[in-house]
Order: C-alpha cells, then structure tokens, then sequence
C-alpha cells in the first residue's frame, strides 16, 4: 500500500535572497479532515434548503457532479489515491532572475 507524503520542500532562489522551507505535510492532513467534518453539515444544509425550495436548478450541473462525486465512495477513493501518488512529484520553475523548486517527499 502507498503511503500519503509527510514533507514537502519549497526552495526559493533570487539574485538577493534564498528561501527554503520544509513542510510537514502530515500534520496538515488531520486540519484538511477536521475542517471538512465541520463543513459537511453546512454542505448538506445548503443541498437541502435548494431542493426543498424548488431553486434545485440554480445549483450548477458542474457544482452537482462535484459533490455527488466528493460525497460517494468511489469519490473519496479516488481522492485518497490521489493523494498517495504525490510522494515523488517535483516541480522546478526557473525564469532569467528566480528559481522555484518544490518536492514531495
């Protein structure tokens, strides 16, 4: 089984200054958990005062799609696979004055 990262690395480089930082991205994880625990019942709120008020047409077809597919099983799986794919990923932008590089460990 994959695991989920733990840090990711962000390294700025300019003419005058350099920046380098790791973040513990394992210490993020049960925030972004926390947050959509609290937020759910504010979601499922908004869904049911739309349907019970007939306005089920203002959501968007995109906003619908989004949460069916972020509230199913099969939604969630995905976002964790995701989520354990990106121990690996590397990014390097570099431009004629700065340098941005950031890794997933």
């Amino acid at each position: 089984m994959r695991r989920p990262p733990m840090l990711m690395r962000v390294r700025i480089r300019g003419e005058e200054q350099n920046i380098s930082l790791w973040l513990p991205l394992f210490l993020l994880l049960p925030l972004m958990v926390l947050l959509l625990i609290i937020l759910s019942p504010l979601i499922l709120i908004a869904i049911l005062a739309l349907r019970v008020t007939g306005r089920e047409d203002a959501m968007s077809r995109l906003i619908k799609i989004l949460l069916g597919s972020l509230c199913s099983i099969r939604g969630i799986r995905a976002a964790v696979e995701l989520l354990c794919s990106l121990p690996g990923l590397r990014v390097d932008l570099s431009n004629h004055k700065e340098r941005i590089y950031v890794s997933v460990i």
